[in-house]
């Protein structure tokens, strides 16, 4: 999938050397290896090695992958301290989204960026056709997906259920799954993904 974010598209104009430390704690504290994280964020393992070195100065996506991957604050990005406001405004047009490779479905990201939550929540929004397959997540990950507009079928190991308007589906996510939309017309939820509160692997060299 790719990554579309207006408010970011010169965030990564200057280097950002700090994000290769932050990346390194992180991996080790969750105890993985470089493969292991390759593996869950699809970036090639000489990659996440040159940005722990400081070597290269990451794309958005990859970095926005990193933070959802280790749990890292996405704020790692910003490059001047801002003053807290008590309302954060984030207009539609600057929302993070990924989208398929088809281009039939899009995720937003509405989860705070300043804030590590065991949560993240997104809009889903699918056309015609639009279908999101899944490899399993970590271990004790639950998705829980909220049917706003049109039908959606959700295909759990060999089980399938479809969710109109107002329903709302919970079902493991530490498996393969797969969300579809099954109406002739643009369909629209709410997904949240509870992540498990520990899912440290054994602890590797390097």
């Amino acid at each position: 999938m790719s990554i579309r974010s207006a408010n970011y598209s010169n965030i990564m104009a200057e280097p950002t050397p700090d994000i290769g430390k932050h990346v390194k704690t992180a991996r080790k504290a969750l105890g993985l290896t470089l493969e292991r994280l390759a593996e869950r964020t699809g970036v090639s393992k000489s990659m996440l090695s040159a940005i722990e070195r400081g070597a290269t100065n990451p794309t958005f996506s990859i970095v926005w992958s990193l933070t959802q991957a280790l749990g890292l604050d996405l704020s790692i990005l910003d490059h001047e301290a801002q003053q807290e406001d008590p309302i954060e405004h984030l207009h539609h047009y600057s929302t993070p989204m990924r989208r398929s490779a088809d281009g039939l479905c899009e995720l937003f990201m509405l989860s705070p960026r300043r804030t590590v939550l065991p949560v993240e929540w997104y809009r889903l929004v699918m056309k015609p056709g639009g279908k999101l397959d899944s490899k399993a997540h970590s271990q004790g990950t639950f998705e829980h997906l909220t049917c706003l507009q049109g039908c959606l079928r959700i295909s759990v190991d060999a089980k399938t259920v479809d969710a109109e308007p107002g329903d709302t589906l919970r079902y493991r996510a530490d498996r393969p799954h797969c969300i579809a939309n099954r109406s002739d017309q643009e369909t629209e939820a709410l997904l949240l993904v509870a992540q498990p509160s520990q899912y440290r692997e054994p602890s590797p060299t390097a």
